[in-house]
């Protein structure tokens, strides 16, 4: 079996995701871990907690490790040559960069001042979790005579993101639709007929927060948020 990579898809523009330039992990991680708290207060005053969900997770790098195992005609594509035509490990920021720019604000997402939304995904059709990197640690604990960082680990802390306007309307949900799922019906045959896109369907499945989107079931009640 086919070794599966932990892959991050960024948001390209919202609500649509790249699916085609993922994010992939060099090496996977031992340990995930995702946090929620469902009530705050103490015996009979307890009150759902309103507080989104947190996952963290140490993301390991290392261009030495890369050669092992490989075939000379890979071991080229990820060392170089200097000047005297010794092998020379890769700089492992450019693996770290992309995570590392997550952190960062991106335009065009309908709000600027917001970086893109992440989705975790480890296998073929499992997602983890979705969210924004809030937190990033990187440490780097290997570097070559002139200095060269050629060993890192990142600790990123993704934080569970709901667009503003969602939230609002989780709110006052009587001003969305509330649409009754029939027998045979998909998110996205929903999207189509109520948005005519059916690529739309990430906008009901985050203002109904569901955890699995391919599995909604007849009679299920769904809010349908005007675009």
């Amino acid at each position: 079996m086919e070794l599966e990579k932990l892959k991050i898809i960024v948001e390209k523009k919202f609500p649509t995701f790249d699916e085609s330039e993922p994010i992939v992990a060099l090496f996977n991680p031992q340990q995930i871990s995702i946090t929620k708290t469902g009530w705050q207060g103490q015996g009979n005053s307890l009150q759902p907690a309103d507080a989104s969900a947190s996952l963290t997770v140490e993301l390991f790098f290392d261009t030495s490790l890369l050669k092992a195992g490989k075939s000379s005609i890979e071991i080229g594509s990820i060392i170089g040559l200097d000047s005297f035509g010794s092998s020379r490990l890769q700089d492992v920021r450019k693996y770290t960069r992309k995570i590392y720019q997550l952190t960062e604000k991106k335009s065009g997402l309908g709000d600027p001042s917001r970086p893109p939304i992440c989705k975790l995904k480890w296998g073929r059709n499992t997602v983890l979790f979705q969210g924004v990197l809030k937190q990033l640690t990187k440490t780097f604990t290997r570097f070559l005579a002139d200095g060269t960082p050629v060993r890192a680990k990142l600790n990123c802390s993704f934080e569970e993101w709901i667009p503003p306007e969602f939230k609002q309307k989780e709110q006052n949900p009587i001003d969305d639709p509330i649409r009754i799922v029939r027998r045979g019906e998909t998110l996205t045959s929903i999207a189509a007929e109520e948005y005519n896109d059916p690529a739309l369907w990430r906008v009901i499945a985050a203002a109904n927060r569901l955890d699995n989107p391919r599995q909604i079931t007849p009679g299920q009640r769904l809010t349908v948020p005007p675009l």
